[in-house]
């Protein structure tokens, strides 16, 4: 999880979408949350990601995992986005 943020704050979002996939899918919601902000295009703008594209639909089903897995801000989030 620590490896993915710092990927994020690095400005590195391909690589951290790859650590926090594999944290995300082992069950912790946390991970499923900041890899959904990674695809999030406002959570994008709002890091200043360059040359990232968002996807809406990829964004909303993280959120929903991560919502699954207990993450009370990624229910808001997910109603946030659509």
């Amino acid at each position: 999880m620590k490896r993915g943020r710092d990927l994020i704050a690095a400005g590195d979002i391909a690589s951290a979408r790859l650590v926090l996939t594999l944290v995300a899918e082992a069950g912790d919601a946390q991970a499923a949350l900041a890899l959904a902000s990674t695809f999030d295009p406002v959570a994008l703008a709002n890091m200043r990601a360059v040359g990232v594209q968002g996807d809406p639909a990829k964004a909303r089903a993280w959120y929903a995992r991560a919502a699954e897995l207990g993450s009370y801000e990624a229910r808001q989030r997910l109603q946030a986005l659509r």
